[in-house]
């Protein structure tokens, strides 16, 4: 890969994560306290209402992270699995895509650090990890059939047979010219 496809790749992923960052913040923003924290001595029963109105927050916060982190978890798994069945077809937008997918991906984690309800998170990140390993061994598995199939084209003589034979040539050419180039 030449150096400005990667570049162009790693911006991609750069802008990819932000736009759904960007996207979160703007339809589903974090909710903002009704309350201030109180900067002069204040009575018992305005203080207990001040810790009420805190921990009432605090738990209202807590949801907003968890759905937050779901849902950004979400959309880095599709992401990932959209970038790798592009893979081989357009692999600059396809590896941008991977890199958008990996930066959402730490940004729910980093999101969902906030959270305390861990079993619920941890179970939406065991799908997303086995939805990704599953589309990801449907994509690079080479399995004893295709390999076989190569082998039993080349040894009959079959369309794999004249392939090889020039892929080979084409190997010992620049091996030659490389030889030449070298000097020995």
């Amino acid at each position: 890969m030449k150096a400005l496809q990667v570049i162009y790749s790693f911006f991609l992923g750069l802008a990819l994560a932000t736009f759904v960052g960007i996207g979160m913040a703007t339809f589903y923003p974090r909710p903002e306290a009704n309350f201030d924290y109180p900067v002069e001595e204040k009575s018992p029963a305005e203080m207990e209402a001040y810790r009420a109105e805190s921990e009432a927050y605090a738990a209202v916060l807590d949801t907003w992270s968890l759905n937050t982190s779901i849902v950004l978890l979400v959309l880095a798994t599709v992401i990932l699995v959209v970038a790798l069945v592009l893979g081989e077809r357009l692999v600059v937008l396809s590896n941008g895509m991977l890199m958008g997918g990996l930066f959402t991906l730490l940004y729910a984690v980093a999101n969902s650090f906030s959270n305390s309800q861990n079993l619920l998170r941890f179970g939406v990140i065991a799908v997303a990890l086995a939805v990704t390993i599953v589309v990801g061994w449907m994509k690079f598995r080479t399995g004893p059939s295709v390999e076989a199939a190569d082998r039993v084209a080349a040894t009959a003589g079959g369309p794999g047979d004249a392939t090889l034979e020039g892929r080979v040539a084409e190997l010992e050419e620049r091996l030659e010219s490389m030889r030449k180039a070298l000097g020995d």
